[in-house]
C-alpha cells in the first residue's frame, strides 16, 4: 500500500482551527472567551473551531475546572485530550537515529535511539519502523494519524530526498515509511525542521527574523521569517565546506569546517594530542582535569562562535537560536562562543542569542515538527481527511 506523502509547509498557519489549537496548547486549560481574547478571533469562530476539534478527538472539556460563578458552556475550560491522536517522528542521522511517539499537545510520549542501521534505505526503514511499532504498542488505544521524517538531506520531490552523507539519490523515503506504518509521512531537511520546532514549541507568535544554527556531526542554518521557515529551492545553506580559519589544537586537514569542528573531528584532534577518547562526552569529562582537552573544546566553541557571527552579519536576524549537541551539551563553553560571535562587528547591534528550547532532544523535536506539520496547519481538515482515508 502506498500512502500519499504531503510536503511539510513549516510555517505558522492562519487557519482558525490551527490558531485555536495553538492557543489551547500554550494556555490550556482555557475557556473559549479567553481563546478569543488571545487569538483575536470572534467568540463564534472559536466556538465552531472548538466544536470541530472536540469532534475530531483533539480537545476535551474540563467542567471541573470552571471558575466559581461562571455559567454556560463557553466558560467550560478546554485542553488537549490526553487520549487523542498520536504521530510517529523519525530522525535519521549519520551514526544515530531516533524514533519518537508524540501527541497533538507536542509532548513526546516515548522515544528510542539506535545506531543508524547501515546505509541501505530499505533496511533503515525496516528497522526504524520496527522501533516505531514497539513504541506504539504502549499507546495502542490512541489513533495513529501521521508521521514525519527529519534528516540532513535535500528534497528532490514530494517525499523524496538526496542524502549525500548516506549516499542516497532521489530516495522515496516518505513512501518507504508510509508503506510500512500505514499513515502518511512528511519529510523535511533536519535544520529547517529544527527551525520549525522553534515555531511549534518555542513561542506562541513569531515576528521578525530568527537564524537557527545547528552543529554536531552536521553543520547547517535556517531562517525563520515572520512565522515561516525559509526553504531555498536549491536546498539548505551549506556550511560544511567553509574554511575553519586559523586553529591551534583542532585538526584542519583542509576538508572544510565540518571536518574540523564535528564530533569526529574533535575525537581525531584529541588523539593527535595524546588523548584517547571515543566521543565528545568522554572528551568533555576529561576536560575537567586536563588542560589540553579543555583547550580543544574552547577552541571549537570559538570557531563555532565566529561562524555564528559571520552568518549573522550576512543575514542580519533579530535573534539567533543555537541547536545541536555541540551547543546544548556543553554549557561551560557558551561564554567563549558568545565572545567569538562578537568578533564580527554589527552596525545596529548584535541579535538576541539563545540556546534552543529543545536542548539535547532537538532531533526528536525536529522530527515531531515535521510529523505534526500538516495537522498543525489545519487540524480539523487534516484529521477529517485521515478518517475518510481510513474508512475507504
Amino acid at each position: 500500500m502506498t500512502t500519499h506523502s504531503p510536503a511539510a509547509d513549516l510555517r505558522l498557519s492562519d487557519a482558525s482551527s490551527a490558531r485555536v489549537l495553538r492557543a489551547i496548547r500554550f494556555h490550556g486549560p482555557v475557556s473559549r472567551p479567553e481563546i478569543a481574547a488571545t487569538t483575536g478571533l470572534s467568540v463564534a469562530t472559536v466556538g465552531r473551531a472548538t466544536a470541530a476539534l472536540s469532534a475530531a478527538g483533539v480537545i476535551r472539556e474540563r467542567p471541573e475546572l470552571m471558575h466559581d460563578g461562571s455559567v454556560g458552556r463557553p466558560s467550560i475550560p478546554v485542553d488537549v485530550d490526553p487520549t487523542g491522536p498520536v504521530a510517529v517522528a523519525v530522525h535519521i542521522g549519520l551514526h544515530r537515529s531516533v524514533v519518537a511517539i508524540c501527541d497533538l499537545a507536542c509532548r513526546i510520549l516515548a522515544e528510542h535511539a539506535i545506531p543508524t542501521p547501515g546505509r541501505d534505505p530499505e533496511q533503515i526503514a525496516d528497522e526504524l519502523s520496527a522501533v516505531a511499532f514497539r513504541l506504539l504498542d504502549g499507546h495502542r488505544d490512541r489513533p495513529l494519524v501521521w508521521g514525519g521524517i527529519a534528516t540532513a538531506a535535500r528534497l528532490t520531490g514530494p517525499g523524496r530526498i538526496d542524502h549525500e552523507l548516506l549516499g542516497w539519490v532521489d530516495v522515496p523515503v516518505a513512501e518507504l515509511f508510509a508503506d510500512r506504518i500505514g499513515v502518511p509521512f512528511s519529510v523535511a531537511p533536519h535544520v529547517e525542521a529544527m527551525a520549525a520546532a522553534e515555531l511549534l514549541v518555542g513561542h506562541e507568535t513569531h515576528e521578525g527574523t530568527t537564524l537557527v544554527v545547528y552543529a554536531r556531526e552536521h553543520l547547517g542554518s535556517a531562517l525563520v521569517i515572520d512565522g515561516a521557515v525559509h526553504r531555498p529551492r536549491a536546498g539548505s545553506a551549506e556550511l560544511a565546506h567553509l574554511p575553519a580559519g586559523g586553529v591551534d589544537l583542532l585538526d584542519d586537514r583542509g576538508a572544510g569546517l565540518l571536518d574540523v569542528v564535528g564530533d569526529s573531528g574533535l575525537v581525531r584532534a584529541a588523539a593527535l594530542h595524546g588523548i584517547g577518547v571515543g566521543s565528545v562526552p568522554e572528551l568533555a569529562a576529561r576536560a575537567r582535569h586536563d588542560t589540553v582537552a579543555e583547550a580543544i573544546l574552547v577552541e571549537r566553541a570559538t570557531v563555532l562562535g565566529r561562524l555564528v557571527g559571520l552568518i549573522s552579519s550576512i543575514t542580519r536576524p533579530d535573534s539567533v537560536v543555537l541547536c545541536g549537541q555541540a551547543f546544548t551539551d556543553h554549557p561551560r563553553y557558551l561564554s567563549p562562543l558568545i565572545r567569538a560571535t562578537r568578533e564580527t562587528r554589527l552596525s545596529g547591534g548584535a541579535p538576541d542569542l539563545r540556546v534552543s528550547t529543545a536542548g539535547g532532544r532537538i532531533q526528536q523535536f525536529a522530527a515531531m515538527a515535521v510529523a505534526l506539520d500538516v495537522i498543525a496547519a489545519d487540524p480539523t481538515a487534516a484529521l477529517a481527511s485521515r478518517r475518510l482515508s481510513t474508512a475507504s
